[in-house]
């Protein structure tokens, strides 16, 4: 093989050092990511070393690298012993570090940039206090957040069948054994319906036909069963629809004419791999044709996010002696707290927030009491630290009422419409997008009445699930849009002796149109011991006030981002390629100089829409090394298969073709051709056959076609003719970069391709294309190619006229004779130097030659064509005088 001289192209970096990263012991560290992108996803529980193996998670050598070593894991027990890594490079005389959480890294890879890329470390402390023992009240500690992934427009695995008659003919395709290989991938929806019927346009177009039947098989891949909950699946379709999982029918409840829902119980999810099986029939089981339709968007609540209890965080909080109050476990009312832990986990109002020393532990606390709506006090009574939450939870008859015989001094203050909030902006940290997100509320009719919206934004960034964030944001949105009574008044200590922030109460006043209204304590003042008399401040209750409110439209996000797999091939590159990356003169030269040289590309079409590009890798036989990066392709398949003169055709399964413009190169199994024009409406596409050094083949139904021109990614390493070498396709996403492991090799001989002579175009027999049999002479035509002109302009296409020939090419005609039972008769191993034709008198032929197999190639400096002409003609004169015949008569 053929080598560059080694040139210096950057240099990587590696680290050793000790990083803190906060109190410890900790219960896990659950997830670390570098620069935005997972490094390490398992879940450490104790003291041990870790290795991280992602060199490419930057990109790669020909990017910023990649993360790749060993770092040790320091949890802060009271009994953690120095650090090995440590001692080596400090010496003895250092600290344990106990009670912190801290990391090591011991010459770790960090890419190929001096700068230590930025780190986040997700770490989990619920049943764990930052001493090291054991929670308080654990068993309501740890809060699961239910992740909804929510997949309607995704990627399946489909397939078409024809002639269903009943749904239960289906089954079959339903079993977890069934071989789905050779299914393909395409996006939902799947069908073709009228605009105007209501649906959502296909974004795979399958034809209705009677009894065609739409498939789709999803596998979803459980680490751990009781990790999940119950999964719902919505299918539209047209017409009849089943469903199957793991093999086990279940009944689908129709909704309407085109929806039907089903719940699948946790119950029935596995750990490993689930099969979860959709389809539906045209016709069948009514119906009529005109339309037919499927698409799917199932919901896996799946108890995967891990918050702890708020109550917990605010005990804490106030009984830490190291960074909170203090406070002697004593002086906690066990009471409230644990009647608001019991609420806040029923409620499923679990947080996941950070604490540092920028702010007070005041103003933390404060910050958590905001999220969940409620009151932290001493009691008076009991001097207990007591946590309230405002809540529905009262009967307005047990509630003490005030007249006017009990208060005076009474100030009152209505909002008015105008001061009205009639729309709330929740921004939470969205965990599946590990970013900040906002929700939006909506009362409706408040800005019907206000004539517009009246806006105002709030942060519960210890939130980190949609659905908890909708919650709290209809919360505040029904005080802030009520048009909401405050008080003032005074009372005497004997009726407010044990009332507290968030005490409800009912007050009466003719005045101002009070009649046992509802109201709740903001704010108490006590006298001095001198004056008695208690302050109040009170503000109406808005649980009992009636509210409409809409959340805004939040599109399924796909929590799956990570990197999949690509459909991809790889190919030795043509000489044309070459011209346009290198330049006609340096690949010219580099041929003279070594003839046998040859260069291998790959293209590969993008899995989903999470996905930016790929690295692509080669194998030799040294091992894989990082040679290049691929944009993904334009691509397609083949509703049906085509034959030798097809050039407009069907295509589905279409991605990206907005790339594609005229003249550009697709590959379609070994032949390359020209694109002309794309029908969006019709899906036809109009390509020109056979173009440069390939010629017209026949190409069987869901073919792939990718439109790799602009497209693909070069290895530049200069191998040479029977070496064999290995390619995969590394997919990218915003987070994620595909294992070495996880990727499809393709295996490519190398044949020295550039260098070979383009093959004979428009090829006839006796004037017709690739005819089934001739009743004459054999009269071959054709016309020439040439490898070195054809370098501009518009591409030639196989039917198309010929230009001149290139220098020294020459023709090669291999003729086979057959006879009736396919036994090879005579082979004619003919050199036609540069003729354009051909002829094979019959006279010529053996008397007993049936079929005549032929093959037409060119040939130059002992290299042969790519490809050549291959095409086998039946003889249609089978009988020649003197024949006996013997004719047999029955009566019927």
């Amino acid at each position: 093989m053929g080598s560059k001289k080694a040139q210096t192209i950057g240099y990587k970096y590696f680290a050793s050092g000790h990083f803190v990263l906060c109190h410890g012991p900790i219960d896990a560290i659950t997830q670390i990511r570098f620069q935005d992108k997972d490094a390490y996803t398992n879940e450490e529980s104790e003291n041990k070393r870790i290795t991280i193996n992602k060199p490419n998670l930057f990109g790669g050598d020909e990017q910023a690298g990649g993360v790749q070593g060993s770092i040790d894991l320091l949890f802060g027990y009271p009994d953690q012993q120095k650090s090995s890594v440590l001692k080596r490079v400090c010496g003895d005389l250092i600290s344990a570090w106990r009670g912190v959480t801290s990391v090591v890294f011991d010459n770790l890879y960090i890419g190929t940039s001096a700068t230590l890329p930025d780190s986040k470390w997700r770490v989990q402390r619920i049943h764990t206090l930052q001493d090291g023992q054991p929670q308080w009240y654990d068993d309501k500690a740890e809060i699961r957040t239910y992740g909804n992934e929510v997949s309607y427009d995704s990627y399946f695995l489909y397939d078409t069948q024809d002639d269903f008659t009943a749904l239960s003919q289906l089954e079959p395709f339903a079993a977890t054994d069934f071989n789905d290989a050779l299914w393909l991938s395409g996006q939902s929806p799947f069908g073709d319906v009228e605009a105007g019927s209501g649906l959502p346009l296909p974004h795979t177009k399958i034809y209705s036909k009677a009894g065609r039947a739409i498939m789709i098989r999803q596998y979803i891949v459980v680490d751990d069963n009781t990790d999940f909950g119950d999964l719902t699946v919505n299918v539209t379709h047209d017409d009849g629809a089943v469903l199957y999982f793991n093999g086990t029918s279940i009944d689908l409840t129709q909704t309407s004419t085109f929806q039907s829902i089903v719940t699948i119980p946790g119950s029935l999810v596995q750990t490993g791999k689930n099969i979860l099986f959709c389809a539906a029939v045209d016709c069948v089981p009514y119906g009529s044709v005109g339309g037919i339709y499927l698409s799917l968007s199932f919901q896996v609540s799946s108890k995967i996010y891990k918050n702890i209890n708020p109550a917990h965080i605010i005990r804490e909080c106030l009984t830490n002696k190291l960074w909170g109050k203090g406070a002697n476990t004593g002086l906690i009312d066990d009471v409230s707290f644990k009647a608001c832990a019991d609420t806040l986990y029923a409620e499923g109002m679990g947080m996941s927030i950070v604490w540092s020393d920028s702010t007070s532990i005041k103003e933390f606390i404060d910050n958590v009491l905001e999220h969940i709506n409620g009151e932290l006090y001493v009691d008076r009574i009991t001097n207990l630290w007591t946590l309230k939450l405002i809540r529905d939870d009262y009967h307005v008859s047990d509630l003490v009422h005030l007249t006017e015989s009990h208060y005076k001094s009474l100030t009152f203050e209505r909002k008015t419409l105008a001061e009205c909030i009639n729309q709330v902006t929740v921004t939470y940290y969205d965990r599946e997008r590990a970013k900040d997100s906002t929700i939006t509320i909506q009362d409706v009719a408040r800005i019907a009445q206000q004539g517009g919206v009246i806006s105002q934004n709030v942060e519960y960034k210890g939130f980190t699930h949609s659905s908890l964030a909708s919650r709290v944001a209809l919360r505040d949105l029904k005080t802030l849009s009520s048009e909401l009574a405050s008080i003032e008044f005074d009372v005497p200590e004997s009726i407010a002796e044990n009332w507290h922030k968030a005490y409800v109460f009912k007050l009466s006043n003719t005045r101002y149109g009070l009649s046992e209204a509802v109201f709740r304590v903001t704010e108490i003042k006590f006298g001095d011991g001198v004056d008695n008399t208690v302050s109040i401040k009170a503000i109406e209750d808005s649980f009992s006030s009636p509210m409409q409110a809409v959340v805004e439209y939040m599109p399924p996000v796909k929590s799956d981002i990570s990197a999949k797999d690509a459909t991809a091939i790889a190919f030795e590159v043509p000489f044309i390629e070459l011209v346009e990356q290198y330049g006609q003169d340096e690949i010219d030269a580099k041929l003279e100089k070594n003839p046998d040289l040859s260069f291998i590309g790959m293209a590969a079409v993008r899995p989903n829409n999470y996905h930016i590009n790929a690295s692509l890798y080669s194998n030799s036989g040294a091992g894989y090394a990082e040679e290049a990066t691929l944009d993904f392709c334009p691509s397609a398949t083949l509703k049906a298969a085509i034959g030798y003169l097809d050039t407009a055709f069907e295509v589905v399964n279409v991605a990206e073709f907005n790339l594609l413009k005229v003249n550009d190169r697709i590959q379609l199994d070994d032949e390359l051709m020209a694109f002309v024009s794309f029908d969006t409406t019709t899906h036809i596409l109009t390509v020109k056959r056979g173009v440069f050094d390939t010629t017209v083949q026949k190409h069987s139904a869901a073919a792939r076609l990718y439109g790799w021109d602009n497209y693909s990614g070069l290895d530049s390493t200069e191998y040479l003719s029977g070496e064999t070498v290995a390619m995969k396709a590394l997919t990218l996403t915003g987070s994620d970069i595909l294992e070495l492991s996880e990727a499809t090799a393709h295996s490519i001989s190398c044949a020295a391709r550039a260098i070979r002579p383009y093959p004979p175009a428009n090829v006839q027999i006796n004037g017709e294309y690739f005819p089934a049999e001739i009743e004459t002479d054999l009269i071959l035509t054709w016309v020439d190619r040439n490898r070195t002109q054809q370098t501009g302009g518009s591409p030639l296409g196989w039917f198309e006229s010929g230009v001149m020939i290139e220098t020294g090419t020459t023709y090669q005609l291999i003729l086979v004779e057959f006879d009736e039972n396919e036994v090879e008769l005579r082979t004619q191993n003919l050199s036609l130097g540069t003729l354009n034709s051909y002829t094979f008198s019959t006279s010529a032929m053996n008397s007993n030659t049936r079929t005549i197999e032929i093959t037409l190639k060119s040939l130059r400096d002992g290299f042969e064509s790519y490809q050549s002409f291959h095409h086998s003609v039946e003889l249609s004169q089978f009988f020649s005088a003197p024949y006996d015949l013997t004719v047999e008569y029955k009566d019927d």
